[in-house]
């Protein structure tokens, strides 16, 4: 099955490090990207699971660790 999603563009390389060269990324508009990828079984969506905790990781990470103004 085809997947598309369009994923804020922040979002858009923990996706494609977790699928490498299965999936497409095309421009949407400009907070935006579309993600295209064939779905091959449940751990695709477990991988994509993976992927958006690694980036909220990363954001808070980022967040805890910036100096205070």
């Amino acid at each position: 099955m085809k997947i598309e999603l369009c994923i804020t563009k922040d979002r858009v390389p923990f996706i494609v490090n977790e699928f490498g060269d299965r999936v497409t990324v095309t421009p949407y508009n400009k907070d935006q990207d579309m993600i295209t990828f064939e779905y091959e079984s449940q751990m695709d969506i477990l991988s994509m699971f993976h992927a958006g905790i690694r980036c909220g990781s990363d954001s808070m990470a980022k967040a805890l660790t910036s100096k205070a103004v």
